[in-house]
């Protein structure tokens, strides 16, 4: 048999869940209270008032909402009303002091939420950067050069990094960006909800950084789902994207293929000391990269 909840417990449940709204829900409480303190003190003045001493009511009213706030309480010789302003002094101490410290606590969270990079970006024909690796500084040089002609030009970096740290890094590589104007936001580009905060589809190209440490396979694999959500998630599917990747193993140019319904590819290898040589796998060419472009919805290079 279910135990019978009382209308205590159940007002208790509804004030809790009123409490865990946050900032708006306690001072929406604070108002509550600091309504019904004023009122209650207004009407016991002009209870205890029997000489007429008291202004009229609308104006009591003001007088003891402006003492709540402001704890200058009138003067009065009779004990009773003196009582009554103190405790609205109180009271009004007690309202005043959660109500600064609520606002201190929302305007800190709010700082902190935009601090951790995850608000909305509303740039429109901006670059985006995809992922974070060491080649971040070069790219990044790159688009401030190509920029410099343009008289507004944003790039948006989205990456699992801090947003802080993102901005410290490349402010020290990169004091001087010109009119380019950088945009960090701390997101993975494989969550498609991420992928929506830097607004890919009214961006002007798309550029994906495979991860550093990691073997070619999972650096490919890491592009090739991008590449998959970009071209394949509800919010992107049927927009012109144009999208640069790199694929190091030309083996997966297949699977690139199909991920970024691509046109057209071909194939750069470059050795550990920088220079470029073909065939893709001959001694001097440990690693290849496969350069991939499109016309189709999605493009990947």
């Amino acid at each position: 048999m279910a135990r019978r909840v009382g209308y205590r417990a159940k007002f208790r449940y509804w004030f809790d869940n009123t409490l865990s709204r946050g900032t708006t829900g306690l001072i929406g409480w604070l108002g509550i209270a600091s309504v019904a303190m004023i009122l209650v003190i207004t009407v016991a003045l002009e209870l205890v008032d029997t000489e007429g001493r008291h202004p009229e009511p609308l104006r009591l009213l003001w007088e003891t909402f402006v003492t709540t706030f402001s704890l200058s309480a009138p003067t009065t010789e009779s004990l009773i009303p003196t009582l009554l302003w103190f405790v609205l002094a109180l009271g009004g101490i007690f309202v005043v002091g959660a109500l600064i410290g609520l606002l201190t606590s929302g305007v800190n969270r709010r700082l902190e939420q935009l601090r951790k990079g995850r608000s909305q970006v509303l740039e429109t024909d901006h670059t985006v950067v995809l992922g974070w690796s060491d080649q971040i500084y070069t790219v990044l040089g790159e688009l401030v050069e190509a920029n410099a002609s343009r008289r507004r030009a944003a790039v948006v970096v989205l990456a699992e990094q801090d947003k802080v740290t993102m901005e410290d890094r490349v402010r020290h590589r990169l004091p001087d960006t010109g009119r380019t104007r950088l945009v960090f936001r701390t997101g993975s580009p494989l969550d498609l909800r991420d992928l929506e905060l830097v607004n890919l589809n009214e961006a002007r190209s798309i550029i994906v950084l495979a991860p550093d440490g990691v073997p070619a396979e999972d650096a490919d694999a890491f592009v090739l789902k991008i590449l998959l959500a970009i071209n394949k998630g509800p919010a992107f599917r049927g927009r012109p994207h144009h999208v640069v990747a790199a694929v190091r193993d030309s083996r997966n140019l297949a699977v690139a293929e199909l991920a970024g319904e691509t046109r057209w590819c071909s194939t750069a290898t470059t050795s550990a000391r920088g220079s470029s040589c073909r065939p893709p796998g001959s001694p001097n060419c440990p690693s290849s990269t496969t350069t991939c472009s499109t016309s189709a919805a999605t493009r990947s290079t």
